[in-house]
């Protein structure tokens, strides 16, 4: 396998992870400023939606960035807090798509990296609004396979 052919990046949909992250972060500032600032995430979730989030909102979206190197899977996330994770494809257990009420609302998935070191119901790692998310996942899984395969062979 050439290296071109060991990399594959994922489409992001970014206009929608970009519609449903000002939409969450405009409902987590209302309700937090609501219950924990006697009412003030009236005045905050507006500033918010139409001053400050869209810009670091769109900045957040821009800095995602999931691919498949070889036998990892990495995942590059932030600009403010910002997160790169390798996740080795045989460590890989399940992906796992899942979709809440505010996801469906925006037509997103996201996929759970489900690896053997984490616990419980914890992912190793997120990815956020991927173009076709059942060939996502089902792309995972065969390279993980491909790549336990070759692990047993010792090849």
């Amino acid at each position: 396998m050439t290296a071109a052919a060991d990399q594959h990046e994922f489409e992001i949909d970014r206009d929608k992870v970009y519609a449903y992250a000002l939409a969450f972060s405009t409902l987590l500032i209302a309700l937090l400023g609501f219950f924990m600032l006697c009412g003030v995430g009236v005045v905050l979730a507006p500033v918010w939606y139409f001053a400050i989030g869209p810009r670091v909102v769109r900045r957040q979206v821009d800095a995602l960035r999931y691919w498949l190197d070889g036998s990892t899977l990495r995942i590059n996330q932030g600009f403010i807090f910002v997160g790169q994770k390798a996740i080795p494809l045989d460590r890989v257990t399940d992906v796992v798509l899942a979709q809440g009420p505010l996801l469906r609302r925006y037509g997103i998935w996201t996929l759970g990296i489900q690896t053997a070191g984490t616990g419980g119901q914890a992912a190793e790692g997120q990815l956020y609004g991927v173009v076709h998310p059942e060939q996502v996942r089902d792309l995972i899984l065969r390279r993980r396979d491909e790549v336990t395969d070759r692990n047993r062979s010792g090849a």
